[in-house]
């Protein structure tokens, strides 16, 4: 009976603990967007271990983002070189777990698109503070989802275009002529990426 007195408020002092650091620090945010979704349901290559916190899950999925980008632009592997992984947007209390997630998914999406297992997933764009604030970079909000997808794309491909100095050319990009998406969407996919590039070569060049 004493045990029982005694367990009860160890409980309530947990729940409340609990509910204190998600107060202060906000809900972590996985991210189960398109292009995860079916092999993650699966728990496919890329399902987070089962025992990772919810901050490492976090930073697994952006870890697999991370290389998907560097993928699309040519770049040798280097997770050091990723600004979310030497910068993460988390709570400091948080950050070696999702330091750890980061590394351990960015190892993994170039391990599992090296291979040739498949085209890189491609979730929508994340983690841009202008696009959270409906700046320049954020897509009209009429657009589906494909198009918006798309619309960020483009924007990858014009800064790179951009910073390598090459004159602004759409229908020369390879994510333009050949989209990574099924063929009955492609349209709108080449809609938005065609937007979003425009519209990133003309904020690029006007120094905004």
């Amino acid at each position: 009976m004493k045990l029982h007195h005694l367990a009860l408020p160890a409980l309530v002092l947990a729940l409340g603990t609990s509910a204190l650091l998600r107060a202060q620090y906000g809900q972590p945010q996985d991210h189960p967007q398109p292009g995860y979704g079916q092999d993650h349901d699966r728990g496919g290559w890329d399902a987070p271990p089962p025992e990772f916190r919810d901050f490492q899950r976090q930073g697994f999925h952006d870890g697999i983002e991370g290389a998907r980008k560097d993928i699309e632009n040519h770049r040798p592997p280097n997770v050091e070189r990723r600004d979310e992984y030497r910068h993460p947007h988390v709570p400091p209390p948080v950050r070696d777990d999702y330091r750890d997630g980061f590394r351990r998914g960015y190892d993994m999406a170039f391990s599992h698109f090296r291979e040739g297992a498949g085209p890189a997933p491609m979730p929508m764009n994340q983690g841009h503070p202008e696009h959270d604030r409906g700046g320049w970079d954020a897509p009209p909000p009429e657009f589906r989802d494909i198009q918006r997808q798309g619309f960020h794309d483009g924007i990858e491909a014009a800064r790179n275009d951009f910073q390598l100095h090459r004159p602004p050319n759409v229908e020369r990009r390879n994510e333009f002529r050949h989209p990574p998406v099924p063929p009955p969407v492609r349209d709108d996919y080449r809609d938005g990426f065609r937007h979003g590039y425009d519209t990133a070569f003309s904020h690029f060049h006007n120094g905004q």
